[in-house]
């Protein structure tokens, strides 16, 4: 007798519990088998093989994202420099890059190009000229910092 299921049929809301195990307690694999590996957090398949990572729950990503104002007058955001959104603190990277290009950076929805429109040193970005003054309702002049987008190809 197997624990095989003949034509099953999931539904809405239903799931499918694959084994978990750790790497010394793999099964001899057979192609086409698939377990959640406990020891490395990966679901991986025997491939004819060997076992292969299907995905890696350790590789997910998080993106991060700061929000500053201009004024008409600022030119460097982070390291104290520039506005947060509502005023009321002064600008700092919750994620200090190492270079511009770890950082994808928008003023009013328009991409600013590295080393181009900005340049980033010592965790302040320097813009060639002004950020023009939020008016609060429009969020055209808004500097939008999002971190850790190298980390997506990884």
């Amino acid at each position: 007798m197997g624990r095989f299921v003949k034509n099953p049929i999931l539904t809405q809301g239903s799931s499918v519990e694959i084994p978990s195990v750790a790497t010394a307690d793999r099964p001899a694999g057979a192609n086409g088998k698939i377990i959640f590996n406990t020891t490395t957090s990966t679901y991986q398949v025997y491939n004819g093989s060997q076992w292969y990572n299907v995905s890696e729950a350790s590789r997910e990503k998080t993106l991060t994202v700061d929000k500053f104002q201009g004024d008409g007058s600022t030119t460097v955001f982070g390291g104290g420099k520039g506005n947060t959104l509502d005023g009321s603190t002064m600008a700092t990277l919750s994620v200090v890059p190492t270079d511009a290009t770890d950082m994808v950076i928008f003023v009013g929805g328009v991409y600013q190009i590295p080393t181009t429109n900005y340049t980033y040193s010592g965790g302040e970005i320097t813009f060639g000229s002004p950020i023009p003054t939020n008016d609060g309702v429009s969020n055209g002049h808004i500097v939008t910092v999002i971190h850790n987008v190298h980390k997506l190809g990884e």
